[in-house]
């Protein structure tokens, strides 16, 4: 076929394809450009999946019954933003639902409904059987000899053309959208026409058509079909196809399928990747394309290159992508590391690397920016070296670690069809308290390292000081607080000094710990402050001005001179913080917890060997996020740097070494979502470095 550019937002081709029960791959050709009907559905629905998540995941998922009870598919389908499963799930997998939708209250579930076949071997379930009760002897498509007629082994067609539309849209909405389980559907099998499979009456008079007639004729069929369905349904439900472009379906429609992307049935990368993107500009709101990659067939799971280069075209766009076997087979859980990989919003359209001038698509580099990362995709059939203009961080994963290794590059070697997904770098801590000039590490709820880590430095403060930076005025702009020897600094969002106090007077020179926090539940925050080694375990609570509003109370024995490290958060999920304090050096590893008039609501616990005796860290953050805060250790000087993470009554959830275990300067803890993705990391600090 002769290669045509397209602009990214091209007037979509017409595709010649057919596909039915995921087992379809026929002659490809491509029919001239239809212009775009004028009226164009407006959902009242909007898609449940946050606007901020770019990385969007989906699982064509043509199994139920037992498999999708298994321990492995409640644990991992619930993960994906958009699943597509069988529609006797409603009545074998009830349960499914409801798991599903706890786990991921974003998640989107549609029914896959096959369009124009029926499937004798395999269609025995309850719905089906229902829905073969009132399919008319008449409404199958017959030959012109009047026999029944076949696209694949063990399926029956039906005929469009036929009142088997009206029907099956009128099915689709009482039994199947009405019920609730659902929030729209899929037809599977919609192409271009009918006349592949030979001889056919479409038009129901006894006698064969020709093709040109037959195919009108079906595509008309495929239009009745979605506009009943629309009509019958409403406005709500979500609606894609497997899969069209066609212009004559988009007032009806969400999108579509692109199955075995690049979808080779309907031509090259250049092609598909322009209809894709075309199609999310020109159906109904929300617009959901599904780009469904896979392995050819040839069970490759780890053909990491093409699944690369299906999710990062896909990120051109704002569809949903999933990898799986192929054609023959949906019903796989694969989840690689990219699926979790946090880079912000799109910050502006894609961009030809080698020719930025030229906005055609074409088989080139392409490149897009997000608010915290890149994505770039190789579409040309020769390496490419592509510079990045400034430093970049690779994803940190457990797969392919030639890619997924964490490195900070400047540049990427890129092989031909595959894709990289970049992390901007980021050396600044927000709304946790940190000793500045420390190296940190940035870990994932179980220990495994989730970012290269860095030395965390504000200019501003001195080395060794506790730095936070938080919007304590609540103007959307992040301050500064500065803890040093004696006095605690607040600087404007500009870095203006704006006031200063003493927590402990004037006279009192060991050093400061900070913790900020709403503990009144009224909206405004407070700073909590406590002491280091050589002070009382004093707690003092101040308002955003540093104006003392509670004189304080002693977390530990009055004559303790070790002082006390604080830590605020919500530990039993009733949105009212509580104070986490951890015993200070000379001190066992024990940590306690308050409410805001220093009451002790929890008589606390010992993280590490009571006999040990240089304190314990604490820190505080939901980092399993199920919206409760989780209690985060390490040991004081002389510890080994085993951080620790655990539940509100002491109950140990994970344990791991952030640094050399031979390191005994024990490890500095705090928890933030570093990358925006509404779990907190725990993060371990390292004073070694500079020596603090």
């Amino acid at each position: 076929m002769e290669h045509q550019e397209q602009t990214l937002f091209p007037e979509p081709q017409v595709p010649r394809r057919r596909t039915q029960n995921r087992v379809r791959r026929l002659s490809l050709f491509l029919l001239s450009l239809i212009v775009m009907t004028a009226g164009m559905w407006n959902a009242s629905a909007a898609t449940k999946t946050d606007p901020d998540k770019s990385v969007r995941i989906a699982n064509y998922f043509l199994l139920s019954g037992t498999t999708l009870e298994t321990e492995s598919a409640l644990a991992i389908l619930p993960k994906f933003d958009l699943l597509i499963l069988p529609v006797e799930a409603q009545a074998y997998n009830r349960a499914f639902f409801e798991h599903a939708r706890r786990v991921n209250p974003d998640i989107i579930i549609l029914a896959y409904v096959v369009s124009t076949s029926w499937n004798n071997l395999y269609w025995n379930d309850p719905i089906h059987t229902q829905m073969l009760r009132g399919i008319q002897n008449d409404w199958w498509l017959t030959d012109g000899f009047g026999n029944r007629t076949s696209n694949w082994p063990g399926l029956t067609l039906l005929n469009l053309n036929s009142p088997w539309t009206d029907y099956l849209a009128q099915f689709v909405a009482d039994n199947i959208l009405a019920n609730g389980l659902w929030d729209g559907i899929m037809y599977d099998d919609v192409g271009e026409g009918i006349s592949y499979i030979g001889n056919v009456d479409v038009d129901r008079n006894g006698s064969p058509d020709s093709a040109s007639s037959a195919d009108a004729l079906w595509r008309t069929g495929y239009v009745n079909l979605v506009s009943k369905t629309r009509a019958r349904a409403g406005s709500n439900p979500i609606i894609i196809t497997n899969g069209s472009s066609r212009s004559e379906l988009k007032p009806y429609v969400n999108g579509r399928m692109f199955e075995a992307f690049p979808t080779p049935w309907e031509g090259n990368w250049t092609t598909v990747t322009g209809r894709y993107l075309n199609d999310e500009k020109t159906v109904g709101n929300p617009s959901i394309q599904v780009i469904n990659g896979g392995t050819d067939n040839t069970g490759a799971q780890n053909n990491y290159a093409k699944m690369r280069f299906g999710l990062t075209s896909t990120l051109l766009g704002g569809g949903y992508f999933g990898f799986d076997y192929g054609t023959t087979r949906h019903n796989d859980l694969w989840y690689y590391d990219e699926y979790d990989a946090q880079i912000g919003t799109p910050v502006g359209s894609p961009v030809n690397v080698l020719n930025p001038a030229n906005k055609t698509l074409a088989p080139s580099v392409w490149q897009r920016d997000f608010s915290g990362g890149k994505v770039i995709v190789n579409a040309t059939s020769e390496p490419q070296r592509i510079q990045l203009g400034g430093e970049y961080e690779h994803l940190r994963g457990s797969q392919d670690a030639a890619v997924n290794s964490g490195r900070i590059v400047s540049s990427v070697r890129m092989n031909p069809q595959d894709g990289v997904m970049l992390l901007r770098r980021t050396e600044r801590i927000h709304d946790a308290a940190f000793v500045n000039g420390a190296f940190v590490r940035i870990f994932d709820e179980e220990g495994a390292v989730k970012r290269t880590g860095f030395f965390s430095f504000e200019a501003l403060a001195q080395g060794g000081q506790n730095v936070m930076l938080y919007d304590i005025d609540l103007d959307g702009r992040r301050e500064w607080i500065v803890a040093g020897d004696s006095r605690v600094d607040l600087y404007d969002d500009d870095g203006r000094l704006s006031k200063s106090f003493y927590p402990y007077t004037e006279s009192y020179s060991l050093g400061v710990n900070i913790a900020v926090g709403d503990l009144e539940n009224d909206g405004s925050v407070e700073i909590v402050t406590g002491t280091e080694n050589g002070g009382g375990p004093q707690l003092r609570i101040f308002n955003k001005d540093g104006n003392l509003i509670h004189p304080g109370f002693f977390a530990y024995d009055t004559k303790f001179r070790g002082g006390v490290n604080v830590a605020i958060g919500d530990l039993n999920g009733d949105n009212v913080n509580e104070i986490i304090a951890g015993a200070g050096v000379g001190g066992g590893p024990h940590v306690r917890v308050f409410n805001k008039d220093g009451r002790v609501i929890n008589p606390g616990f010992f993280a590490y060997d009571p006999a040990f005796r240089s304190g314990v860290n604490v820190a505080v953050g939901d980092v399993d996020g199920d919206g409760i805060d989780d209690i985060i250790t390490g040991p004081g000087r002389g510890g080994i740097p085993e951080m620790k993470i655990f539940d509100r009554n002491g109950n140990r959830k994970a344990s791991w070494i952030a640094f050399d275990r031979s390191d005994r300067n024990g490890v500095e803890v705090l928890a933030t979502d570093f990358d925006l993705d509404g779990k907190a990391e725990p993060i371990g600090m390292s004073l070694q470095p500079f020596g603090l």
